[in-house]
């Protein structure tokens, strides 16, 4: 039997200076694969990956969504593991619509099938010079997603609530009000469409009564992080949880997500039959 962990994680500008505590958070979860969000330069990506000894990839932003006394803060994404990586591919999606890309890692784990992992933060911020941003962010990424195959997992920060889920009002500029294709997409439009097209929430998966988790620590009852799975992994997710402790608190402005995977061979006790896995795609 073996269990394979996952973790997405948005780090908040990292590492700046907390890397002992974004370090000690995710050495606390020890995940074979972190999925993070917010690594703002090449060289902070190598100083947590030798913190944390595990093997980073780099996804580098299409472009800046904010701004700091004037310069733009580019917040790249990173996949961090334990195992080498087969295959790496970077999805710049829609760019007008895309401020990061969809970064695809795949990597076959001792004693388990290939899995690969898709890395996605989707944008915060509206444009009154655009329309349907997130829908065209959440299309193409589900255009990605599409042709993959096997066990897949899609996780990151969406920006997003599930529908039925949060306070009702949406993310939008400080001060402003955002218009109405964004407001219906933070409201359950863009994780709406991902669960419509056959994605499983996996942490809703095991915790089907409890609405008033949070992964973004300033706003209760907003959980805008995700770990999604397809059809083919769904019967292996054996937990998955929002880790909520000091450290988190200290680290980001983000609580990380979890889930853990458990495979077991056909005739092992308790086995789900990980050599026979499917490799059809999901469909909707």
């Amino acid at each position: 039997m073996t269990t394979l962990r996952v973790m997405t994680y948005n780090m908040l500008h990292a590492p700046g200076d907390r890397l002992a505590p974004l370090v000690d958070v995710v050495k606390g979860v020890a995940p074979d694969v972190l999925a993070c969000q917010e690594v703002n330069t090449f060289d902070g990506m190598m100083e947590l990956a030798r913190e944390l000894d595990m093997l980073p990839v780099w996804g580098a932003a299409n472009s800046p969504e904010d701004y700091r006394e004037g310069q733009p803060v580019f917040e790249h994404l990173v996949v961090f593991t334990k195992f080498a990586p087969r295959m790496v591919r970077v999805h710049p999606g829609d760019r007008r619509a895309m401020f990061r890309p969809v970064l695809e890692v795949a990597f076959q784990p001792p004693g388990t099938p290939e899995v690969r992992v898709f890395t996605v933060h989707l944008r915060a911020r509206t444009d009154p010079s655009e329309r349907f941003l997130k829908y065209r962010e959440v299309g193409s990424l589900l255009a990605i997603l599409a042709d993959a195959e096997g066990p897949v997992i899609a996780m990151g920060d969406f920006n997003a609530l599930a529908p039925g889920e949060g306070d009702g009002s949406a993310m939008g500029r400080p001060g402003t009000d955002p218009p109405e294709d964004h407001v219906a997409a933070v409201r359950g439009g863009v994780v709406g469409a991902i669960i419509g097209s056959g994605w499983v929430d996996s942490y809703r998966l095991r915790h089907q009564n409890d609405r008033d988790e949070s992964t973004l620590l300033s706003r209760a009852g907003w959980r805008v992080d995700y770990i999604f799975v397809n059809s083919v992994l769904e019967r292996f997710v054996s937990s998955s949880y929002i880790l909520d402790n000091e450290l988190v608190l200290e680290a980001s402005d983000h609580r990380p997500v979890v889930t853990e995977f458990t495979f077991a061979a056909e005739g092992e006790a308790g086995g789900n039959g990980y050599p026979s896995l499917s490799t059809s795609r999901v469909t909707g």
